[in-house]
């Protein structure tokens, strides 16, 4: 009887090493023991969770700012304040005067040279159509300017020929122009698009010059 039992719980004991408890029945991770969870109503071991993919990296500032003004062209157009003075020599000494008046203005500018790998050699022209009192300008200046792309704005700055021909009597005056541009990508609005600052000072023939400060938009292509 003795050999009958040991001989009934060995078997036993063999049946349930090559067949294990089946998993226990859960709600929730707390109704399983110790490093196990509940996964479709059982308790199932844990594993080690997948590490969260890292987020991207969000676009660089400055390369989106400056994605819309790097192109090789721009073109502009604007509106601003135009001042137009003028010197006499008189047999009294010189009399000088000027007159301020709102214009606008286009233009446009393309690259031509590399004066070293961050600095391109621009041709850039401009008209303009002022309005002060005493007759009707057309300033026309053409020029080349040094390029700077690696800020977030464009930076121009260099010489131009300035002809101004006008609705008056005499002389067309012409002579030197000293130019500086700036351009402000605007993406919200379009990648191409930027605001557009340009400030120059014309050293004009018969005792004419020509101060402008214009603001307007940008087409980078």
């Amino acid at each position: 009887m003795t050999g009958k039992l040991v001989t009934a719980l060995a078997l036993g004991a063999a049946l349930l090493s090559a067949n294990p408890a089946a998993a226990a029945t859960c709600k929730k991770d707390a109704d399983c023991k110790g490093g196990e969870v509940c996964q479709t109503g059982k308790c199932v071991k844990a594993t080690a969770a997948a590490p969260a993919a890292a987020p991207a990296s969000p676009a660089s500032t400055s390369s989106t700012a400056a994605a819309g003004v790097t192109a090789p062209r721009i073109a502009w157009g604007g509106i601003g304040f135009y001042n137009v003075g003028i010197s006499v020599d008189t047999p009294f000494g010189t009399v000088s005067g000027s007159s301020g008046a709102f214009g606008i203005n286009a233009g446009a500018l393309m690259n031509v040279a590399a004066l070293s790998p961050d600095v391109p050699l621009a041709a850039w022209g401009n008209v303009g159509l002022v309005f002060p009192s005493g007759g009707t300008f057309f300033p026309i200046t053409a020029g080349v300017a040094a390029r700077y792309d690696k800020l977030p704005v464009t930076l121009l700055g260099g010489l131009g020929f300035t002809i101004m021909p006008h609705s008056g009597s005499g002389t067309t005056p012409l002579g030197l122009a000293i130019q500086t541009m700036g351009f402000l990508p605007i993406p919200q609005v379009h990648p191409n698009f930027s605001g557009n600052v340009q400030i120059a000072y014309h050293i004009l023939s018969s005792g004419f010059s020509l101060f402008t400060l214009t603001f307007g938009g940008g087409w980078a292509f």
